[in-house]
């Protein structure tokens, strides 16, 4: 349990350097900026409980927000993204299946299922984090495709974090 939670701190802390150091700065056509910090959510444990997983998104959302000077919007996206995690998790990542799950990631699921799972919370995140940047029906397809060229640079990084930070597997 003690090590989930240092795991999990760990991971918090990585993905937030990552993405107020280096993510925040690059913007690929002016409109695509991935948004890593929100494996961080994605990769929350399946038994932490529902108001944690909302005070742990609000509280992401709030350090990346006070980091970059922004007014909310990532707090806001990140909530909303949570709730939503708490829908989808056991109907994407088991399948309504009676299993336990520590960690969703994609060595831990079905590749196809993880990349689902997250590719759909990432998008409701982006289509959220948008529609307030933009604040503007006028807007809509700027938002659309934004969300979407955003969700998938995410998805890529996300991805390839996981591949780089593969838990070691330890001898019994």
């Amino acid at each position: 349990m003690r090590s989930i939670v240092i795991r999990n701190i760990l991971r918090f802390l990585a993905l937030l350097a990552v993405q107020v150091l280096v993510l925040d700065n690059i913007y690929f056509g002016g409109q695509i900026n991935p948004m890593l910090y929100t494996l961080f959510i994605i990769m929350l444990p399946n038994r932490t409980g529902k108001i944690y997983t909302l005070l742990l998104a609000f509280a992401t959302g709030l350090c990346v927000d006070i980091s970059s000077n922004m007014l909310g919007m990532h707090t806001c996206a990140t909530t909303v993204m949570a709730f939503c995690r708490i829908t989808f998790v056991d109907r994407v990542i088991t399948r309504g299946d009676d299993v336990t799950i520590d960690t969703p990631s994609v060595f831990t699921v079905q590749p196809q299922y993880f990349v689902y799972y997250a590719a759909l919370l990432m998008f409701i995140h982006s289509l959220v984090f948008y529609t307030l940047d933009y604040f503007s029906f006028a807007d809509f397809f700027n938002i659309l495709l934004s969300a979407v060229f955003t969700t998938i640079a995410t998805l890529i990084l996300a991805i390839a974090w996981q591949l780089i930070f593969r838990p070691r597997k330890t001898a019994k």
